[in-house]
């Protein structure tokens, strides 16, 4: 009798403890973990219920001052902020499949680290259910400070971003530098869903000793599967310096200024939920040229300019899975199964500008396969093709990645990424070594019109983490790749060779910053006889994927 009574007391004292969670609205309503109860009822929204978390939970075990610090100085996204987001509505009909892209939407925000929408009460007698939104944030203001002096040369960078400003999604931008060939300032602003219209806006403006860029963009996107027309205006200038590089050393230097307007307006066509069909139409401005400067020891490039106007069609199957450990570890990847491809054909118009008639063809396919439980296949193709007065441009892009997961901490995976280009501007070579392809070789060691990188890495994802801020991740992996066909320039010999190279590193991801960013920290080796290339090397770059 004894044990009975605790029972009936443990009972009663657990059903009070979880009401004071989710108190009901209703005696006869049912909270529900476990969507699948109602997957075929038709059921009507009453009512939806919002949990903001702040960046850190003080109470996992390891928080300190630094965390209580943090959650105190942040400013948690507003309640409208997230219900601006949401595909659905009190009083609307339950649809499993918009809850789904609720949360994908709201994760792909930057200020978003993670979210959870579910059902959390069912209604039998009047056939409606509760929405609970959950969200958790991420740290948002993030500062610049960047200084250093070599050669008698002082370089520093000081400003600020926030990209969740005052808990509203927006983000802003304050940047000033300074540089042994420019200072300037970098201004931008961004609105990624203006008053829950949907309507997205970008202002960036930047001002530096030797000219100005700026961008405008104003659109309404396509910002759910099944948004009926889409609609947006940008126009932009930006300059900066091109460099031309044999073997890792600068052999030229110009300056490119790139400026043009591009308006579209899209709709969706008929079709099922599923598969998505949609059709854009637009019109592109846009004109390169190039100023030589102090450091230009060659001939610039030509001028160019490449207006048209086009039509794009545009193909998307909804199949999305919550997928791990596939470009980064320890966080949720919305991964598409479904095939997504575009057409966009253009016709240069020298009416609008165009330096004489011609077509300009730009396709993309990308496809995800589950070819085992544990095993997943990756790949997109890529075609541009040009053909103006004498000019038969050409560049196919093809990527592959195939991830093994050995198990939940660890995976093998192979890269394969092929280009092949045919009279590509000179100003747009592809290069290889370092960040472009080859870890273990110097930026920019290989110059050409065609290049191939396959790489094989182990990736072991551990359970650690730094101060709750940076959780680790071990990689071992080895390299080769080619980039070949480059016009010879400077006095450096080409090497356009195979080049092998391997190396281990850490990987630090950034769990809880809007930027996402995971550094990059690796000993790499280059497999050659050249003596100046050394041996083991250090190197440490930021990056978003694994």
């Amino acid at each position: 009798m004894r044990a009975s009574r605790l029972s009936v007391i443990f009972v009663l004292f657990a059903n009070i403890m979880l009401n004071e969670a989710y108190p009901a609205t209703d005696a006869d309503c049912t909270r529900l973990f476990d969507m699948a109860d109602i997957q075929n009822a038709s059921l009507t929204i009453s009512a939806i219920h919002f949990d903001q978390q702040n960046v850190f939970d003080l109470s996992e075990p390891g928080t300190f001052w630094l965390h209580r610090f943090a959650n105190y100085s942040h400013i948690i996204s507003k309640e409208v902020t997230i219900a601006n987001d949401l595909l659905f509505q009190p009083e609307s009909p339950l649809n499993l499949a918009e809850l789904a892209e609720t949360e994908r939407i709201l994760r792909g925000r930057s200020y978003i680290r993670d979210a959870d929408v579910k059902v959390s009460l069912y209604c039998p007698e009047n056939n409606t259910v509760e929405v609970l939104v959950t969200t958790w944030d991420n740290w948002s203001l993030l500062p610049k400070i960047d200084f250093s002096s070599e050669g008698g040369a002082t370089e520093y960078s000081i400003g600020i971003a926030e990209d969740n400003l005052l808990g509203t999604g927006n983000q802003l931008q304050l940047d000033y530098a300074k540089d042994a060939e420019r200072t300037g300032y970098l201004f931008s602003f961004a609105s990624p869903n203006i008053l829950g219209s949907h309507w997205q806006a970008l202002t960036r403006y930047a001002n530096n000793s030797d000219g100005e860029s700026y961008q405008f963009n104003i659109q309404r996107p396509f910002y759910r599967l099944s948004s009926p027309w889409a609609v947006s205006f940008d126009v932009y200038k930006d300059k900066q310096q091109i460099n031309d590089y044999v073997l890792g050393e600068k052999v030229n230097q110009y300056d490119r200024t790139q400026q043009g307007f591009t308006s579209f307006i899209g709709w969706r066509l008929a079709g099922n939920s599923k598969r998505i069909h949609r059709l854009n139409s637009g019109v592109t401005l846009e004109d390169v040229s190039f100023i030589e400067n102090e450091d230009t020891l060659f001939d610039l490039p030509a001028e160019r300019n490449l207006s048209r106007v086009w039509v794009e069609y545009q193909l998307l199957e909804d199949q999305y899975r919550k997928l791990y450990n596939i470009n980064q570890f320890n966080r949720v990847e919305d991964i598409n199964l479904g095939w997504q491809a575009y057409l966009r054909l253009g016709m240069l118009q020298q009416g609008l500008g165009a330096d004489a008639s011609g077509w300009q063809v730009d396709a993309a396919v990308e496809k995800a396969w589950s070819l085992h439980h544990d095993v997943w296949l990756l790949a997109s193709f890529r075609y541009h093709g040009l053909k103006m007065a004498d000019l038969r441009q050409q560049l196919i892009s093809t990527h592959w990645q195939m991830v093994y997961q050995l198990n939940r901490q660890s995976s093998v995976v192979g890269i394969l990424d092929l280009q092949r280009g045919k009279d590509l501007f000179a100003d747009e070579a592809l290069y290889l070594g370092g960040d472009t392809g080859l870890r273990a070789f110097p930026l920019f060691y290989q110059r050409g019109d065609n290049r191939m990188v396959a790489t094989a890495e182990y990736r072991y994802y551990t359970d650690w983490n730094i101060l709750h801020i940076f959780d680790v991740g071990f990689a071992g992996f080895a390299d080769a790749g080619r980039s070949w066909g480059a016009e010879q320039r400077g006095e450096n010999e080409i090497d356009d060779n195979i080049l092998y190279g391997v190396g281990v590193g850490v990987r630090l991801l950034s769990t809880h910053s809007s930027r996402g960013t995971m550094v990059h920290i690796d000993l790499t080796r280059p497999v050659t006889d050249n003596p100046e290339l050394g041996s083991w090397q250090w190197r440490i770059t930021a990056k978003r994927r694994f």
